[in-house]
C-alpha cells in the first residue's frame, strides 16, 4: 500500500534531515504513519482486518512550505 500525504511529505522534506529529529509539530502525523505501518506488518503476518489508512495527518500551516510567501517579490 502507498500512503499519499503531500503536506506531510513537503514539511518533512523542508524541515527535517535524515538521521535528525523531526520538528515537534510533526510528531502526531509521523506517529500516525508509523503506527499504520506497524499495523500493516502485523496484518500481513497474522491476517485479520486490514488496518485503516490514516486520513487526517495534521501539519501546521507554518511548516507546509507551499503556503509560504515568496521572498523575492
Amino acid at each position: 500500500p502507498t500512503l499519499e500525504a503531500p503536506p506531510l511529505a513537503r514539511a518533512l522534506y523542508r524541515h527535517a534531515e535524515i538521521g535528525q529529529q523531526i520538528p515537534g509539530q510533526l510528531y502526531a502525523a509521523v506517529a500516525e504513519v508509523l503506527a499504520w505501518v506497524w499495523q500493516l506488518k502485523r496484518w500481513r503476518l497474522a491476517g485479520g482486518q486490514r488496518p485503516v489508512q490514516p486520513t487526517h495527518l495534521p501539519v501546521p500551516e507554518a511548516l507546509d512550505f507551499i503556503n509560504e510567501k515568496p521572498t523575492h517579490e
